[in-house]
């Protein structure tokens, strides 16, 4: 008899469910996956491929049970990791591992191509930005060999290498996003500014605080407390002219609404395959370039102040080729700066 009990309750939530799935609107975005999901339209497109991943997108309280799976896995089960995500000191680490030999060699390949085809009479250094899981101190996590993977870099690159190893912290990311925080880069640029032979300026910044930031890790975890992102503004980035290949000028600081899905693309307005931002009230007459993932768009506007132009090139999204046709390269500061994680996916780079 309890078995039956057991067998109707079941087959009755398992209906209730179903009932309530198509009682209830459909959730076009999941933003503990950072997916879009399959709604009814996609099922009236194309009904059987479409249906069972509606099914499962759609189900009710359906953000409730993946929460509920995170909670089982962390608390109860006492997995270190789980949606390939570490927690260390309150900081959510996306997992980086194993470091794809063959991947970096492949960026290597792209990035001396590109110097030796185009950049023959440009002045130019490459940096790389440590992973997050860079500082993991736990022997157990799996990260990939931030030391080889810098020094595989230093040595096989024919341009000059700025090695950054000791100049973060795991405090100087966000606790809920991959990347840095703006403020970190003031630590980078002295660096910069040796490398690069910049002069050294007075800039006057004013912060701006966004207090309900969420990033791109937050719905990955049972995590609850938001953190505040800081923006530092000046009459240069606030005078800055943002020009993109693909849409309408903006400015440097884009400021999101609290449901973005992602608000660090407060800084340029998130990605873009090629920005121009000229500096009306430049110094000199020098011109940056940089080569970049996600991460250079919070520096960049840091940099403003020292170059009348600086043009970002994101080569996930354009290829080296049509940028050749849009970019002058001749006599201008040029700076690759990526993070481990494009170098570990870098078929991605066109």
């Amino acid at each position: 008899m309890k078995d039956k009990i057991i067998v109707i309750a079941f087959l009755l939530i398992i209906f209730s469910l179903g009932i309530l799935q198509f009682c209830i609107k459909d959730q076009e975005l999941s933003k503990i996956e950072r997916r879009r999901l399959t709604t009814m339209k996609d099922v009236y497109e194309d009904f059987p491929n479409n249906l069972e991943n509606y099914l499962s997108d759609q189900i009710p309280f359906r953000n409730s049970f993946l929460k509920l799976n995170q909670i089982w896995n962390r608390s109860i089960l006492r997995n270190k990791e789980h949606n390939n995500l570490y927690i260390q000191d309150d900081f959510l680490i996306e997992k980086l591992y194993p470091l794809n030999e063959s991947s970096k060699n492949n960026f290597i390949k792209k990035i001396n191509d590109i110097t030796s085809k185009y950049l023959s009479g440009s002045n130019c250094f490459f940096a790389l930005i440590p992973d997050k899981s860079f500082f993991l101190n736990d022997p157990i996590s799996l990260k990939i060999n931030h030391e080889k993977l810098m020094n595989d870099l230093e040595v096989n690159l024919e341009i000059p290498f700025i090695n950054t190893k000791n100049t973060f912290t795991l405090t100087d990311y966000f606790k809920t996003d991959i990347h840095l925080k703006q403020e970190a880069y003031f630590k980078f640029l002295p660096l910069l500014q040796k490398s690069f032979h910049l002069e050294d300026l007075e800039v006057s910044y004013t912060e701006k605080n966004v207090s309900n930031f969420k990033g791109s890790s937050f719905y990955k975890a049972p995590y609850s407390s938001l953190e505040e992102l800081t923006f530092y503004e000046s009459d240069i980035t606030k005078n800055a002219i943002v020009s993109h290949l693909e849409y309408q000028n903006n400015l440097i600081y884009e400021e999101m609404e609290e449901d973005t899905l992602d608000m660090y693309n407060i800084f340029l307005n998130g990605p873009s395959s090629l920005i121009n931002i000229t500096n009306p009230a430049a110094t000199n007459e020098k011109e940056l370039i940089l080569f970049r993932d996600s991460f250079a768009s919070s520096l960049a506007p840091l940099l403003l102040p020292f170059y009348k132009k600086i043009t970002l090139i994101d080569l996930r999204y354009i290829k080296m080729d049509y940028v050749a046709n849009l970019v002058d390269f001749q006599n201008k500061d040029v700076l690759f700066i990526y993070s481990p994680l494009i170098i570990n996916n870098s078929s991605i780079l066109k």
